[in-house]
């Protein structure tokens, strides 16, 4: 890079050079990376099994225990002792729950209320035996209500109960003003899982008639005698077209749509059947009966939001069928009352708000696996014409994320983490973000809520700063929390537009942080912040992923600003590669971890990523190597550095769109565009 002067920053804390010091060193130079990055590959593919809690609460784009936990041993070896780690973006918890599971102090604060809460729970989770005792207490008590809202008899003549509900849009065309059912496939839904080869499905005609069939041969409607191809697309790109001709946009049609319920996933304890609803079933689905009172408020203007207001969901509860948020207010009502402890209350409460995350008229139904899809899967709102609601209590095995399953977790959680810490951790919060400051010798966990452009930390307290920020424009956490954070009361109107324009991401649809000098100023006050907290011999270390040269560049100029320099970087494996959303596309599958120190005289002896000769070098792999080599100059930037960042990502092949998709080891087959992906 060019030369440029470095930024003034305030005097930095660290400690006087001397003869006699050694040079700081790096704790990413203790890393085993291979060994690191084959256990986050793993973890990454089945986070509940290797890190229970984090299915205590929803929270999206989470890192892998596996380099955090590594990263926290490799830095006790370089400061023995029980270590003070502090995490100022904690989201979804994995930081504090590999310190904790360590035997180190926590500090963790998110500005969301939602995972601030979620936070606070999931460290502090009760006995299991008393969360088990509490699972029976609100089961008991549902029992007879669940039966009556999904009971039913399977065509074999067993009892069973209604496992899922499918209703399919139906819309008004623009031009001839008829009502036709808007299905996205002519394949519905298999009618047993794809990997019995059984090929027996439903299918629909373009008209929307709904008829039994083979998936693999076409057949012709028996209603309408149209052909039916059984791989067609209905509504490509969100656009529909009439038997009149008229294409309209879904959108179009938004002020007309109506849900109407075509089939039931029926389960018993040895059957199961996706059939056609009795009357009585489509009675019982949309019943008078189901008079839900809470009013969940507005569905604000954002990024991801945008495209629910687009097609007719104003509110957070016109996202839910009346039985499911019916279901949903008895049982938080029921929580209330399960236990006298506190904490398992608050606990049972977040699991059943965490089941509304599967919103009846938004999850997406897996026609192959015969399963729903959470609403905000793949970071994103997922939109769909074909929806499905589920029973909100589950039972039976069948239903992801149900509060059935969901309580169930709470108990292996819950017993994995006292099998971890050998007790109840001691947690204080979750306190607001301008509380006075305070050691934190009495307590295990800190958990604050509010920007960390304010932490509640005595200065020169905290040994680690680890940290996973927000990655620019990727995830739009505020939005995506929205119905949880309102299902939790935790959002009212005025507190979800503060939220929406107060995170550390960009959104363009809000004009928050576009600019990207808003973006780089914000992470700045974060991180000087950070560096206030920090020992003089603390380190801030954080992994960052993004395909953007201006967010790279934004994150340097931020630590630069901070009075923080570079100390070293690693590149490891993030996430997992075989996910839907991430088969096929340039996605980043690979993180680089940073780590800086207070600037100042001492030496440095910076450590750059290992050559990997074992780790295949794909393009983001050699896009990284460049981003590190820029990353180490950071607290010495020259003038220019900026024009240069800008000049040498954008034309990398890993970034630049004409290029060849990124060459890497040989995946699995792509699957349908159905086939789900692995979601945390």
């Amino acid at each position: 890079m060019t030369a440029m002067t470095a930024p003034t920053t305030d005097p930095p804390t660290s400690v006087p050079s001397s003869p006699e010091h050694e040079p700081l060193r790096s704790p990413l130079g203790g890393l085993d990376y291979l060994k690191v990055s084959a256990e986050a590959r793993a973890e990454s593919r089945n986070r509940e099994i290797h890190l229970p809690p984090v299915s205590t609460y929803r929270w999206w784009a989470r890192r892998t225990s596996a380099v955090n936990g590594a990263v926290i041993e490799a830095f006790n070896d370089m400061t023995p002792g029980r270590l003070l780690v502090a995490d100022m973006f904690a989201g979804g918890g994995v930081i504090p729950l590999a310190a904790v599971a360590r035997g180190h102090q926590v500090y963790a604060q998110d500005l969301n209320p939602w995972p601030a809460a979620g936070l606070t729970a999931m460290l502090g989770l009760p006995a299991p035996e008393k969360l088990r005792e509490a699972a029976s207490t609100i089961e008991q008590w549902i029992h007879t209500e669940v039966e009556a809202a999904y009971g039913t008899t399977l065509t074999d003549g067993t009892r069973g109960v209604v496992s899922h509900t499918i209703r399919v849009a139906t819309g008004e065309c623009t031009g001839c003003g008829r009502r036709a059912r808007m299905f996205p496939h002519a394949l519905v839904s298999l009618r047993v899982r794809k990997e019995s080869k059984n090929p027996d499905a439903w299918m629909a005609c373009r008209r929307g008639h709904l008829f039994s069939a083979k998936s693999d041969k076409r057949r012709r409607c028996p209603t309408c005698h149209v052909l039916v191809e059984p791989t067609a697309i209905y509504t490509p790109m969100r656009t529909i077209t009439c038997e009149c001709g008229k294409a309209d946009r879904l959108a179009d049609r938004a002020k007309t749509w109506r849900w109407e319920i075509i089939l039931v996933d029926r389960s018993s304890r040895t059957a199961r059947e996706v059939d056609i609803p009795t009357d009585a079933e489509r009675e019982k689905a949309d019943s008078d009966e189901w008079r839900p009172v809470h009013d969940l408020g507005p569905v604000p203007p954002g990024q991801e939001t945008s495209v629910l207001i687009r097609h007719g969901f104003q509110r957070w509860q016109d996202l839910y069928p009346n039985r499911q948020r019916h279901m949903l207010e008895r049982m938080l009502d029921l929580a209330s009352h399960c236990s006298e402890d506190p904490a398992v209350v608050r606990a049972a409460e977040l699991a059943i708000v965490g089941s509304a995350e599967m919103a009846g008229h938004l999850s997406r139904w897996d026609r192959f696996y015969l399963k729903s899809f959470e609403s905000m899967a793949g970071h994103r709102f997922n939109l769909t014409t074909l929806a499905v609601e589920p029973n909100v209590w589950g039972g039976v095995g069948r239903g992801r994320g149900t509060v059935l399953r969901r309580l169930n977790q709470l108990v292996k959680s819950a017993t994995w983490l006292h099998e971890k810490t050998g007790r109840e951790l001691h947690v204080q919060g979750p306190l607001i973000s301008n509380t006075p400051v305070t050691p934190m010798n009495e307590w295990d966990v800190r958990v604050v809520e509010g920007s960390s452009e304010q932490m509640v930390l005595p200065s020169h307290s905290v040994h680690l700063v680890l940290t996973d920020p927000p990655y620019h424009d990727d995830v739009q956490y505020a939005e995506l929390s929205g119905p949880l954070r309102a299902w939790a009361r935790l959002a009212n109107e005025k507190l979800t537009n503060e939220a929406l324009t107060g995170e550390a991401v960009v959104n363009s649809a809000t004009g928050q942080l576009v600019d990207d000098g808003a973006y780089e100023a914000l992470l700045g006050r974060i991180f000087r912040e950070a560096r206030r907290t920090l020992r003089p011999d603390g380190h801030l270390i954080f992994s960052y992923a993004n395909r953007s040269p201006r967010a790279w560049a934004a994150v340097f100029g931020a630590l630069q600003s901070a009075g923080l320099r570079a100390a070293g970087c690693e590149i490891v494996h993030s996430e997992n590669e075989t996910d839907h959303a991430k088969r096929g596309v340039r996605a980043c599958t690979l993180d680089l971890m940073l780590d800086l120190v207070p600037a100042g005289p001492a030496v440095v002896k910076q450590h750059r990523p290992h050559p990997a000769p074992d780790i295949p070098l794909t393009d983001e792999r050699r896009f990284l190597s460049v981003v590190a080599d820029m990353f180490l100059q950071v607290g010495d930037l020259k003038d220019g550095w900026r024009h240069e960042v800008h000049k040498t990502l954008s034309g990398h092949p890993f970034i630049t769109p004409s290029t060849e998709r990124n060459t890497k080891a040989p995946l699995e087959t792509k699957e349908p565009e159905d086939t789900p992906a692995s979601l945390t």
